[in-house]
């Protein structure tokens, strides 16, 4: 399981290196469901941004609302 942003309205992954990318493997992956969620509310404040849950097997997404991520 990968814990990464997404923006809500573009599709767009927080990016490792860019900003925002449109690729799961570019994009920047947390340690923990909590560091993403302060990462959207401090960072990502401009955007509608979600704390995605990305699984490989079987390959799905589970978005989260980053205010409850503390």
């Amino acid at each position: 399981m990968k814990i990464l942003l997404q923006d809500a309205d573009t599709r767009l992954y927080y990016g490792r290196s860019e900003a925002w990318v449109d690729a799961v493997e570019r994009a920047m992956e947390f340690p923990s469901i909590q560091t993403a969620g302060q990462i959207a509310q401090t960072d990502c404040a401009h955007a509608d941004v979600n704390v995605i849950l990305h699984y490989e097997n079987p390959q799905c997404e589970l978005a989260l609302n980053p205010v409850y991520c503390h």
